[in-house]
């Protein structure tokens, strides 16, 4: 064979393994974006919950909202939001208002953390009603 075809042969092949990767990076970031936005979509649902819960705990259906998003934030959050969550629950829901506002902060940076919010001075927060 001529050198020619060498070449051809060398460019076809090298095409074909551009297009692969290219192909397969571009999905890759697609579920990486595809998960961010499930996680952003599940961390509104879960903090919106406990403000009703907070505002009106008398109500059943706030406290299934809770529960339900709070379930649901197993399948998608990291391993250290569901620690602070549960800190969160364990040590501070119905306590003085300083422990709580303190472990809703932690788990609320956690939650940013997770998605990759950069805080320098993250205040410390609480929930009105």
């Amino acid at each position: 064979m001529t050198i020619e075809i060498y070449i051809s042969i060398f460019g076809a092949l090298t095409a074909i393994i551009v297009s692969i990767v290219g192909a397969l990076l571009t999905k890759r970031n697609s579920i990486i974006l595809q998960t961010r936005k499930l996680k952003e979509s599940h961390y509104v649902a879960y903090i919106e919950a406990p403000h009703s819960l907070a505002s009106n705990n008398q109500s059943s259906q706030a406290s299934k909202d809770y529960t339900f998003n709070r379930d649901k934030l197993f399948l998608v959050a990291s391993e250290e939001v569901i620690a602070k969550m549960l800190d969160f629950e364990n040590k501070a829901v119905g306590k003085e208002s300083d422990l709580h506002d303190q472990y809703l902060t932690e788990l609320v940076r956690e939650i940013r953390k997770d998605l990759k919010i950069k805080d320098k001075n993250f205040p410390k927060i609480s929930l009105k009603k």
